[in-house]
């Protein structure tokens, strides 16, 4: 039986492919089950032991079931199953069948490269947000702008020296032992210069093991980084924007806001503990939103989907892009579609961490 943080992440992982990613199923239901005149395919449900897709197809509805090569222990290995089901399907498939969406992100991380910096400055930005300024090791790091983010890997000894050619394979290899001595997190850039970039890290009552290092870091310490990625790709004419975050992705929206067209209208709503944590923002030409969790738990706030529900928009070129804790964001993320009938093209949800029970 999954535990609930798997069932809970397969929850995630279900919406995710029948909201965003049906065109992988689609694939996988043609190609790897060799199904003909198939129209739609979603995942119904999923065990430890298989996968059911509910498929229609030209002329009827059915269900089928995908056995899995060994039992699922958890959420990630569910999900490398589904990754070797579509890999197969492309093999399978004619050439010039398009790629999918989930196909294009793993085809665009293939020439990343990591990148090994140190901490240069560390600045309180409000009372649960420190920026750390890193330099050094950066000079070939393309060009960042908007939602550009990186894989941070921190060993447990901070004056861990990485190998001069340590790679995200090295990580790899490593991460599925006992007793694995590195962490990683994926955060965003805040802000870039030559050789030089801005990362803020969020601290709270229950945080993980980058934030832990972040707080304690000394000047000079190493991190191996991976990227750049993106995800914010916002439709041709698009003008009018809608952005929802919680403190983890507020660096993101705050640098595509840097690189919006000046008469783009934009609607900012920024989830955060309390008063004390916020942070003022100068020159934006519409003001941010701040809703608060006050008591209530980073992951669990129920005022930001208030807002939400409340909000009364224009959705003719609009594009949302909305990021934070997992569920929170996939909740909103369906509050939104059916208020405004979007399109999958007119939206980027992204669960940046995920809020484990307990």
């Amino acid at each position: 039986m999954f535990d609930k943080d798997n069932l809970e992440a397969l929850e995630l992982l279900i919406d995710t492919y029948n909201d965003t990613d049906q065109d992988t199923l689609i694939l996988i239901s043609k190609h790897y089950l060799k199904l003909n005149r198939v129209i739609s395919s979603k995942i119904d449900k999923i065990s430890e032991k298989e996968i059911s897709l509910f498929i229609s197809l030209e002329d009827k509805e059915i269900h089928k079931e995908i056995k899995f090569p060994k039992t699922a222990d958890d959420a990630n290995a569910v999900s490398t199953f589904l990754y070797s089901y579509l890999s197969e399907a492309r093999i399978n498939a004619p050439e010039d069948y398009p790629k999918t969406r989930l196909e294009k992100l793993i085809e665009n991380t293939l020439n990343l490269e990591t990148y090994i910096t140190q901490v240069k400055t560390k600045k309180i930005i409000s009372s649960n947000i420190i920026e750390i300024t890193f330099e050094g090791g950066l000079e070939n790091l393309p060009d960042l702008k908007n939602d550009a983010f990186m894989y941070f890997m921190i060993h447990r000894e901070i004056d861990h020296k990485f190998p001069k050619n340590y790679s995200i394979q090295d990580f790899r290899l490593l991460s599925s032992q006992e007793n694995n001595p590195y962490s990683a997190a994926y955060y965003t850039i805040k802000s870039y210069r030559e050789n030089e970039i801005d990362v803020w890290f969020v601290l709270h009552d229950h945080p993980g093991p980058l934030a832990v290092w972040a707080d304690k870091v000394p000047e000079r310490s190493l991190v191996a980084i991976w990227g750049p990625r993106t995800v914010f790709t916002p439709p041709n004419g698009t003008s009018n924007y809608l952005f929802i975050a919680d403190e983890t992705a507020q660096p993101a929206v705050l640098s595509i806001i840097e690189n919006l067209h000046k008469n783009h209208r934009y609607t900012c709503l920024f989830e955060t503990q309390n008063k004390s944590s916020r942070f003022e923002v100068n020159d934006l030409n519409n003001p941010i939103s701040w809703i608060y969790r006050d008591q209530e738990l980073p992951g669990e706030g129920t005022e930001l989907i208030k807002c939400v529900e409340k909000l009364d928009l224009n959705s003719k070129n609009l594009y949302v892009f909305g990021a934070g804790e997992a569920k929170q964001i996939s909740s909103i993320r369906k509050t939104l579609k059916k208020k405004f009938n979007l399109e999958t093209k007119q939206m980027s949800f992204t669960g940046y961490w995920r809020k484990l029970a307990g």
